[in-house]
């Protein structure tokens, strides 16, 4: 089949089930997390405050992502994937039900916030570990596209039917949608045989284990040269949720429905960018992985500048395509040059900078936004992040080159 020549991943039954449940845990995704921001700001109508939302949803990266990576090289990462995804569960469940007993106060938001972090800390770190395990290597960057394509596509489509949900429904029951959406790739989880490698048989202790793989990633230029950028990027410009709604409601003057289009957009143009990786296999080059980044930047800046609503979307379109294009190529990069035994704390350690990165940036980006004004504040957060790549491009220049097959 035509198809599954473009996509070789979709070829491993495993991976094909799996891709397909996400589908409709990713619906429901961003049903909550649009709510859950769309209702903070009706809140409090603050940009330091939707900023912290962010940044309390991001902090729990910071404190356990290291201290996870070694527990998931010792342990099945398939069966700590079910254990996620019933968490979730649980968490949208509660959070309903916080809502439906009249308890929707700004400081409980922030402790769920904390919790539905607490568990992407462990999920993310231990899904891109499980990857190579669900496809093997020759497919992995074909499935990271796929799994960037279903959440994009997601991404266009979530926000929009939760604007319209919302009309109809109250923020409760969409956090109900959720915990229902989490249903079948939980049991997809448990019903998965896959063959992983066997832990290490030599025990060492949990800091022993963590300074190897900071090590690791210290004397390994491509690891470290693409943790550095993706530190600028997820906190500098990653940040849709902090600076969406700002921009929608202040610069263009749609509300949810135009903080909705901006989301559809950024989507648009990430599954754009998703299906283009997910065709080739070859690795990029450094030096078109910064040019990616460094493009983001731009992008955001074009952005500041303008307060047309379809100009703007068309732009938010165009980050969306040059971060996602970043993005996967950053991952497969990290993945590629990191043997199996360090995979699982060196993929902590991509969590730690991904995720880890949000609370500062998003804490920042508010601030800025707060003391400039939306736009001037973009443009500065748009140029900062151009400098702070054209700095980590030079400081790497000759050391990184392209990815390993």
């Amino acid at each position: 089949m035509k198809i599954l020549k473009l996509f070789p991943a979709l070829a491993v039954r495993n991976y094909r089930n799996f891709w397909l449940m996400q589908w409709i845990a990713l619906i429901g995704f961003w049903l909550q997390l649009t709510t859950q921001q769309w209702l903070v700001y009706e809140l409090t109508d603050s940009a330091f405050l939707l900023g912290l939302l962010s940044a309390m949803q991001f902090t729990p990266a910071l404190l356990f992502s290291l201290f996870i990576g070694f527990w998931i090289d010792r342990h099945s990462k398939r069966k700590i994937l079910a254990g996620t995804q019933l968490f979730y569960i649980i968490q949208a469940f509660c959070l309903a039900l916080l809502l439906w007993t009249g308890h929707a106060s700004y400081g409980w938001i922030l402790l769920f916030a904390f919790l539905l972090g607490s568990i992407d800390a462990v999920d993310m770190p231990a899904r891109l570990a499980f990857m190579p395990s669900l496809v093997g290597k020759p497919q992995l960057q074909s499935a990271m596209a796929l799994n960037s394509a279903n959440f994009n596509i997601t991404r266009m489509f979530g926000p929009l039917l939760a604007a319209f949900l919302l009309t109809y429904i109250d923020y409760g029951s969409m956090f109900f949608l959720n915990a229902l959406s989490l249903v079948p790739i939980f049991f997809t989880y448990l019903r998965m045989h896959v063959e992983e490698p066997a832990p290490a048989a030599e025990k060492k202790g949990a800091f022993t284990e963590i300074r190897e793989g900071l090590l690791f990633a210290r004397s390994h230029s491509v690891i470290l040269c693409n943790l550095l950028s993706m530190a600028v990027v997820s906190g500098l410009i990653m940040n849709f949720g902090t600076y969406g709604p700002l921009f929608a409601d202040r610069v263009l003057h749609r509300g949810i429905d135009g903080f909705g289009a901006i989301l559809f957009a950024i989507g648009t143009g990430a599954l754009a960018g998703g299906l283009i990786s997910a065709v080739g296999s070859k690795g990029r080059s450094q030096k078109f992985l910064l040019s990616c980044a460094i493009l983001c930047g731009a992008l955001l800046l074009l952005v500041s500048r303008t307060s047309l609503f379809f100009p703007a979307l068309a732009l938010f379109a165009a980050v969306g395509f040059a971060s996602i294009l970043f993005l996967i190529n950053c991952n497969t990069a990290i993945q590629r040059a990191c043997p199996p035994l360090y995979l699982g704390r060196i993929m902590s350690l991509y969590s730690f900078v991904f995720l880890g990165s949000a609370p500062f940036g998003s804490l920042f980006v508010s601030t800025v936004i707060e003391m400039l004004g939306t736009q001037d504040g973009l443009l500065s957060i748009g140029l900062l992040e151009m400098l702070l790549l054209a700095f980590i491009g030079w400081r790497f220049s000759g050391s990184a080159g392209t990815q390993p097959e």
